[in-house]
């Protein structure tokens, strides 16, 4: 089993949408975005780095061509949710990497 604690990823925002009934929280803490993985894996309950703030977003829900998804592998894009402060901010292009324990993870072959 892969340490996924310490595997780092990297998702490329490239469509926001509204947020669907029955999602947990407020619009502004709530953001359903197609992104496409360029780096690493994706898991539930990741931490990511929001592009203009020091708030972290949870990957609450990942689908993949039609199925909820416990991962979104690189080059592979999906719907995804991100709660937490400042998701309504986010933006078309925005790059998100993920974070661990409030520090951004970098990835072996970047040592």
């Amino acid at each position: 089993m892969l340490d996924s604690l310490h595997e780092g990823a990297t998702l490329s925002i490239a469509f926001i949408e509204s947020p669907t009934p029955g999602h947990v929280g407020t619009a502004d803490d709530v953001a359903v975005c197609v992104v496409r993985c360029i780096e690493g894996t994706a898991r539930l309950g990741m931490v990511f780095q929001h592009p203009r703030t020091t708030a972290g977003l949870r990957l609450s829900s990942i689908e993949w061509y039609g199925r909820q998804a416990d991962q979104l592998d690189t080059v592979h894009s999906g719907k995804v949710t991100l709660t937490g402060v400042g998701a309504e901010t986010l933006c078309r292009r925005d790059v998100l990497s993920s974070v661990l324990h409030g520090y951004p993870v970098v990835s072996q072959d970047r040592l």
